[in-house]
Parts: structure tokens; C-alpha cells; sequence
């Protein structure tokens, strides 16, 4: 299992919609089910625990050529933490549009067998670009 942070990539459709590639951008970090990381992991968030978008968008898009000028918040994202066996994942509520968002999630952070919760934040935590440029 998995912890850690993602986007989820998209475009405007014709119609204004946003029309998502299918694809998952993830920084997933092994850890048991008490959320611990399993191998020496730097975090780059002030708290020591975890990771923060903005500080790992080039990580995350290195060697992405269609990415290099993207910002690091231009589409929606979320996190997913575990403790006590469960995953919480939280997220912008535009991901809710993108067809079998749960289970790209629970394939990519490994949390099939976890009791999963999603959490959804419209806050301006989670705010994206592409909604907010339409």
C-alpha cells in the first residue's frame, strides 16, 4: 500500500467540459497500514510526513515534455494518507467527473484492500486552474 499525492490531467472539451486523459500523476510512497513509509523517504512539506504539490510537480512531470510548462496547479488533485488500516483519500470534486476515479486511485496507491474513504475538498487547498480559468 501506498500513500501519497496525485493529479489527474485534463483538458476543455468543446462544450466547456472537462474532458480527463485517462491518465494518473502520482507521487505514491510505500508504508504499512499505520501510514509509516516502508523505505528512507525525504518529504518535502513543512511537517516532515508528507509531500506537497507544488514542491513535487517537477518530480512528478520529469522527462514530460508536454508537461515542462504546465503549472503545478492546473489540474485537480488529492492526496491519500492511511492510518489504522484505512485510506482517506481527499480530493477536488471535479475528479468525480472522471470516469472510474476510485479505482485508478486504489490501483496506483495499492489500497484495493483497504476500507476506503474519499474525502472531497473544495477548499482553496485543492483549487485547479483549468476550473477556475473556464
Amino acid at each position: 500500500m501506498r500513500k501519497g499525492i496525485f493529479w489527474f490531467p485534463c483538458a476543455r472539451g468543446e462544450a466547456g467540459e472537462l474532458v480527463f486523459t485517462g491518465e494518473i500523476l502520482a507521487l505514491p510512497v510505500p508504508c504499512d497500514e499505520d501510514g509509516t513509509p516502508k523505505v528512507p523517504t525525504s518529504f518535502n512539506a513543512k511537517n516532515g510526513c508528507s509531500n506537497t504539490h507544488k514542491a513535487s510537480w517537477t518530480t512528478v512531470t520529469a522527462g514530460r515534455k508536454d508537461l515542462r510548462k504546465v503549472p503545478w496547479d492546473q489540474f485537480p488533485r488529492g492526496r491519500v494518507e492511511i492510518a489504522h488500516g484505512r485510506a482517506l483519500v481527499f480530493m477536488n470534486p471535479q475528479i468525480l467527473n472522471c470516469a472510474d476515479y476510485l479505482e485508478r486511485i486504489k490501483e496506483t496507491f495499492q489500497i484495493g484492500c483497504l476500507d476506503v474513504r474519499v474525502k472531497i475538498d473544495n477548499s482553496a487547498h485543492y483549487q485547479c486552474r483549468i476550473v477556475e480559468d473556464a
